[in-house]
């Protein structure tokens, strides 16, 4: 962080020296929930609730008021469509696209009305190598479903941005509505699904095994070999070596893959 700062202050005097400083924005956000942990927030980085979710973001530029806080959530994905407005473009955007302008807080904090988000936000997240699940934030409200089971979780994130108070049992209305759209979304984006995810991270892993075997049988071949030179021989058992650990590793890689398939983890 302290790089950072050193780094954003380097950027901030140049613009200063150069005459932009009142016709610049600058964004500082993270990409993801950082560490294992966020208290209050469950979880942390890739995970799919609120602590693996929800990043700093502060915005310095023309029209932005000083310490001024905005309580809307927004995405990254809403940058393009912000400087696309910004800049005052007459070019069209693309349509379909997730992002909404964010010029109205920028310019009146959290009295600025923003734009309705047809598809919410959405967090779809299809991991071989961690829990899979998918988060759909719509409103207040936030579903998660754990893609291995199907479980379902609900909460309220503007009141209980801890995610402590799990609603799904109550509420089987908004749970039915949250998920219709959920899997239209999915399905008109061409999303991929966990068996997808695990079958060609399976074929992958296969692939490799096959690569080490074959490279395993052909080192031990050429040892057999006679009249070897000391300087081949040796080359030849490092590449043994190599082959034979990449195999246990690929190995265990397959039997973690068939674990994880059949995980019901949340964290």
């Amino acid at each position: 962080m302290e790089d950072m700062d050193t780094s954003i202050g380097l950027v901030l005097d140049k613009l200063k020296a150069v005459g932009l400083e009142e016709n610049t924005y600058i964004i500082f956000s993270s990409d993801n929930g950082g560490g294992n942990q966020n208290p209050p927030l469950q979880g942390g980085k890739a995970k799919m609730w609120e602590g693996g979710l929800r990043v700093p973001m502060i915005v310095a530029g023309p029209g932005i008021e000083a310490n001024s806080q905005c309580d809307h959530p927004v995405a990254q994905w809403d940058y393009l469509t912000t400087m696309h407005d910004l800049v005052g473009s007459e070019v069209p955007l693309p349509k379909n696209l997730d992002g909404i302008s964010l010029r109205p807080v920028f310019e009146k904090g959290n009295a600025g009305k923003l734009a309705k988000r047809e598809s919410g936000f959405i967090f779809h997240f299809p991991a071989f190598y961690t829990t899979p699940i998918t988060a759909f934030r719509l409103g207040d409200y936030k579903l998660m479903r754990q893609l291995n089971t199907g479980e379902i979780k609900l909460f309220n994130v503007a009141e209980d941005m801890g995610e402590s108070k799990e609603l799904s049992k109550k509420m089987p209305k908004k749970v039915k509505e949250m998920v219709l759209k959920l899997d239209g979304y999915l399905m008109r984006v061409g999303a991929w699904s966990i068996k997808e995810v695990y079958d060609t991270r399976q074929e992958e892993l296969d692939g490799w095994i096959r690569q080490d075997l074959k490279r395993i049988t052909e080192t031990r071949k050429k040892l057999t070999e006679q009249d070897l030179k000391i300087e081949t021989k040796s080359k030849l058992k490092t590449g043994m070596q190599k082959a034979l650990q990449n195999s246990k590793r690929h190995q265990k890689g397959l039997k973690e893959l068939e674990r994880q398939r059949t995980s019901s983890d949340w964290f």
